[in-house]
């Protein structure tokens, strides 16, 4: 079984419990039954107070990698169809737009 001293620890380094006002000269048999009316088991052997009941599921990174949905990779047609889009774009935002090519800017490149 677990020392007071222990049992205090545990109490002020869990989230959840550090809250709970620990009595004065409080034995060890008193520490456990206040742990379990807040709805938590105290084990002995691991040293560890945990929720009596699971409180959801417990999520590791390689379950969370499973979970997320893969990129796509994209095929050689995906990104030529995505570059003539672009040209496309272009073209027409320079054909509804002619006075940009009379800048400067724009001469210098042609």
């Amino acid at each position: 079984m677990l020392s007071v001293k222990e049992l205090k620890t545990l109490i002020k380094a869990h989230n959840k419990l550090s809250t709970i006002k620990i009595p004065a000269k409080a034995t060890a048999e008193e520490l456990v039954k206040l742990i379990e009316s807040k709805n938590y088991i105290v084990d002995h052997e691991k040293k560890v107070i945990r929720p009596k009941q699971q409180r959801g599921k417990q999520i590791t990174l390689k379950k969370a990698e499973e979970l997320m949905p893969k990129k796509k990779e994209k095929t050689e047609a995906d990104k030529k169809k995505d570059k003539d889009k672009k040209m496309k774009s272009v073209i027409k935002y320079i054909t509804e737009n002619k006075e940009i090519l009379k800048h400067p800017d724009i001469k210098k490149l042609l």
